[in-house]
């Protein structure tokens, strides 16, 4: 998991900015987890129709269009995170989902008492999540 842990690493980095853009409710409601939660929500709720109606949609406004708080739509739209992809057809449904997943344990403020941890566990118990996560950092550039 050096992909994900990597303090210079995409994941890491996608997470600081993350953390960076927080609004004050994300970091109070539900002890902190809330961020948590709402990651787990979302990786569950993509559904691949609607993302595929979406895919010539510009990266924020479809990401605003499947239900992401603002600031995370900002975060992720950025070039600084997923490279110079201008709509949401350049990023695979896939690797949206898993990088919610795999961001959990790195903006979590507890992951022992956190209500994500189950799908966490799951998450990284995939035997297939090194080669995704490889896939996924290497196509950021």
């Amino acid at each position: 998991m050096t992909y994900v842990f990597d303090q210079d690493g995409f994941y890491v980095r996608l997470a600081d900015r993350t953390l960076d853009n927080l609004p004050w409710l994300y970091k109070t409601r539900r002890k902190g987890h809330l961020l948590c939660l709402r990651l787990t929500e979302l990786a569950a709720g993509l559904d691949p129709g609607t993302y595929a109606k979406l895919t010539q949609t510009p990266i924020r406004d479809g990401l605003l269009r499947l239900r992401f708080p603002r600031f995370l739509a900002d975060v992720l739209s950025s070039t600084a995170v997923f490279g110079v992809k201008q709509i949401l057809g350049a990023l695979p449904y896939g690797h949206l989902a898993t990088t919610l997943k795999v961001m959990i344990p790195l903006v979590c403020p507890d992951l022992a008492v956190c209500p994500a941890r189950t799908e966490v566990l799951k998450t990284y118990a995939s035997p297939a999540l090194a080669d995704q996560l490889k896939t996924i950092a290497a196509g950021t550039g």
